[in-house]
């Protein structure tokens, strides 16, 4: 007989599996689509592009938070679905149009301010925005109801349009202007394959806005902690060392950070899971501690690698003149699989609709930056320091976790089950007579 919690169980290691490999695989196209546009480019038209992509990525922080509003509210309430697109979708676009007047808007003052070679950039990364967050609605809701493969499939779809787009026009000397418009196209692209066709069966469902803007609130907090965490030790190493150092910097974090993708597709995975409606209180601690147990694996194998064979990986990657950043590989791996341990207690709170596991991750963030600033002087300095503020981090997370463990735990004898209701005399003594 199959166990009562494989289910949910099955759905997280299936999802987890088929999102940490396209994960790989969109990260890899990233990395094609930068080192091609480092030789198509002349320097300033590269650093054009990569302005573009940095764009796109700060734009990603809000596409993140409705694609989590999504899957979180699509689990937790399924049948509220229909109406749930519409009321997202619609957020979402409005909220693309208003980041489009501000880029469109500004464009020329940007590209002035910025000194871009066009102000065009902004005008065709903004157009492509309503529909950029509008397909991260329609993802979340993909993931919300355990449709991983379509919801990788928007990943490859957008990667696949980017490489082609982009490298085709810039090839084909349409430069800046090129690369921003295969970006847009690869929005086009996701969004077309994450579209699904509205449901219009069944009585209309009113949605608790106030759950929607308690989850919305939660996963701002959070992906925002998040982005702190993942960041600012990059803007501060580039402030504080000699442009060579902050570069080696910069190298060891490019290389270490690959663990903390795959360990977001984990986190994709096992938040609808945990806020699924029909998942029991077993199915989701079972759930969160085999997470947990695969990100630590993850986290311990990469901290193998980045002791064993690092070096090896900076001089094929980056060259000799990077090979100062091997010592920096084991504490920036061991930080960065620190921070997605922290990160998956903070997305497990959003998922069961609580905050204070976003907000304790915020205030560590808050306390990673005031150490960094104060005691990091050396490069190897910054990467340790981090290592004992995700320790503090999770520490106290964990702590959390536990103590709300155990007060559930306690608090079950208060309620004891009700005595069973006796049968009638009469039912009882025929019960009694088929029985002997």
């Amino acid at each position: 007989m199959t166990a009562p919690d494989a289910r949910p169980v099955r759905a997280f290691l299936a999802g987890a599996a088929v999102l940490s490999l396209t994960m790989l695989l969109v990260s890899a196209a990233n990395y094609l689509v930068n080192f091609a546009l480092a030789r198509l480019l002349d320097p300033a038209e590269f650093g054009d592009a990569t302005l573009a992509i940095t764009l796109v990525l700060s734009a990603a922080i809000i596409a993140a938070t409705v694609q989590m509003v999504a899957a979180r509210s699509a689990a937790a309430q399924p049948e509220s679905v229909p109406e749930l697109r519409r009321t997202l979708v619609r957020w979402a676009i409005i909220i693309g149009l208003m980041c489009a007047a501000l880029l469109g808007g500004g464009a020329w003052s940007l590209a002035a301010l910025l000194q871009t070679t066009s102000p065009w950039m902004f005008v065709i990364i903004g157009v492509g925005l309503p529909v950029y967050f509008a397909q991260a609605a329609y993802r979340g809701l993909l993931q919300g109801a355990l449709r991983f493969p379509r919801l990788a499939a928007t990943y490859v779809a957008e990667a696949v349009a980017r490489v082609g787009i982009v490298l085709v026009l810039v090839a084909a000397g349409w430069g800046v202007v090129g690369a921003s418009l295969g970006i847009l196209m690869s929005f086009l692209a996701a969004g077309a394959v994450a579209w699904t066709r509205p449901v219009r069966r069944g009585p209309r469902v009113t949605i608790p806005l106030q759950d929607l803007r308690g989850t919305m609130a939660a996963a701002v907090v959070m992906l925002a902690a998040q982005t702190v965490l993942n960041n600012a030790d990059l803007v501060l190493a580039k402030a504080a060392f000699d442009p060579p150092a902050a570069g080696v910097y910069a190298a060891a974090a490019v290389l270490c950070r690959s663990l903390y993708f795959v360990s977001w597709s984990v986190v994709q995975a096992v938040v609808p899971v945990l806020a699924g409606a029909s998942t029991t209180p077993a199915e989701r601690r079972r759930t969160g501690i085999l997470a947990f147990s695969v990100i630590g694996v993850l986290g311990a194998v990469a901290v193998v690698l980045a002791a064993s064979v690092g070096g090896a990986a900076v001089e094929i990657l980056f060259g000799r003149a990077y090979t100062s950043a091997v010592p920096l590989l084991v504490p920036y791996t061991a930080a960065t699989a620190l921070l997605s341990l922290s990160t998956l207690l903070a997305a497990t709170d959003v998922a069961r609709g609580r905050r204070i596991g976003p907000l304790v991750l915020l205030g560590g963030a808050v306390v990673q930056v005031l150490v960094l600033l104060i005691a990091a002087d050396t490069p190897l300095s910054m990467a340790w320091l981090q290592v004992v503020t995700t320790v503090v981090t999770l520490t106290a997370l964990a702590t959390v976790s536990l103590a709300r463990a155990h007060r559930l735990r306690t608090a079950l004898p208060s309620h004891p089950a009700p005595e069973p209701t006796p049968l009638p005399t009469a039912v009882a003594a025929r019960a009694e007579q088929r029985s002997s």
